[in-house]
């Protein structure tokens, strides 16, 4: 498997168009930064491509540019949203990548144990998305009033990041500007061309940071991620080791 990973940096189509905290700094790194760096040491990703809408080029180029090209992280731009910028960032990926992840890059805090399922499940359908339990009591909101109670246990939140072959990527892309299609994200466009998308267990605390009060909430849940074990030894004793 040889994953390219697509790092948007634009609100998807269900947000707010001017939604997202990407540029604010959780412990001194920018949010998208830390997102970039969840993919720093899997070995199976050979390319970071971050895709950006015309209007936030600039900044990335001259605040960021060094620093990206350090990482060996690519830059795309497209527009005029999500679907726009995604879609430039994997024309733009080497063409022995064969499989993609589509991540918001407002979602900094995703366990490598998710990544892991994900890279999993893709194998089974060509398609795969984190998801977690609606908990709570759902009514809906007329007039500031409350409305009809929604008792559906099946319901389900769907996270970001989200898993592809290319091949059903393309082909799912290749459909988005057909009039009466209506869907929420990379996921929901792969399902209308007939793909079944394969879920795995999400993350609660794996929240897209889209305000200023979230901001804390998402270096509290960074802490929590679980850690990795890493290969090299953290000691020269344990080098010693045999």
């Amino acid at each position: 498997m040889r994953i390219g990973v697509l790092f948007v940096l634009a609100a998807p189509a269900w947000a707010a168009k001017d939604s997202g905290q990407p540029f604010s700094k959780i412990d001194g790194r920018e949010i998208f930064m830390r997102t970039i760096e969840l993919y720093a040491n899997r070995d199976q990703v050979q390319q970071r491509m971050l895709c950006v809408l015309p209007d936030d080029l600039a900044r990335v180029q001259q605040k960021y540019g060094a620093h990206l090209a350090f990482q060996g992280v690519n830059v795309a731009v497209g527009g005029p949203d999500w679907f726009g910028a995604a879609q430039r960032g994997w024309e733009k990926l080497k063409p022995e990548i064969d499989t993609i992840i589509v991540h918001d890059a407002c979602c900094p805090a995703v366990p490598y144990t998710m990544l892991d399922a994900l890279e999993e499940a893709v194998e089974k359908t060509g398609a795969a998305a984190p998801v977690v339990p609606v908990g709570g009591a759902l009514v809906r909101n007329q007039d500031n009033t409350l409305g009809s109670w929604i008792s559906d246990p099946g319901l389900h939140l769907i996270q970001s990041p989200q898993i592809f072959t290319r091949s059903v990527l393309e082909k799912a892309y290749g459909r988005r500007t057909e009039k009466g299609l209506k869907y929420p994200d990379d996921a929901g466009l792969v399902k209308l061309t007939g793909t079944v998308v394969t879920t795995v267990p999400g993350w609660r605390l794996n929240i897209r940071i889209d305000q200023e009060e979230l901001i804390k909430l998402g270096a509290d849940a960074i802490k929590h991620l679980p850690r990795a074990r890493s290969n090299a030894p953290v000691s020269p004793f344990d080098e010693a080791q045999w």
